[in-house]
């Protein structure tokens, strides 16, 4: 009887580590539309999916001759913030991953803007994201 409950108890004792070991990692967690996110870029077609607090979402698609920029950003997840003077920018959650020598920050242009490392949008789509938006996925 002693070993049973022995027994029991150690199970009791291993089973918080292997519901640890069971969970997800932190990075497949923070991936949900709505909640975690307000806007999708896929940068392979330079698609946007804006999704509004109310409403439908959004699908757009900016033109080749616009979307500089948008291959060179690292997939995850980007904060919309603003640069020292005032422009926004996205700069990289700490879980991101980037390149070597990469900044983490990726400042928003308009189109024609000729800004190296920057991603180059529609100015509406800009306004709407520094209204609409504080956190955007980039997409693999």
């Amino acid at each position: 009887m002693k070993s049973a409950v022995a027994a029991v108890l150690f199970a009791l004792l291993l089973a918080p580590a292997a519901a640890l070991a069971a969970a997800p990692a932190a990075d497949d967690a923070v991936f949900v539309e709505g909640t975690r996110y307000d806007a999708v870029l896929d940068p392979e077609v330079n698609a946007w999916r804006l999704l509004p607090a109310t409403g439908a979402d959004l699908q757009l698609r900016v033109s080749e001759r616009c979307g500089a920029g948008a291959a060179a950003t690292p997939p995850g997840l980007w904060l919309l913030s603003s640069d020292a003077a005032g422009r926004p920018e996205l700069q990289a959650f700490s879980a991101t991953p980037l390149p070597r020598g990469h900044s983490g920050r990726i400042p928003l242009v308009a189109c024609g803007d000729a800004v190296t490392g920057a991603l180059a949008l529609p100015p509406g789509l800009i306004a709407w994201l520094q209204q609409n938006s504080g956190t955007i996925y980039v997409a693999r």
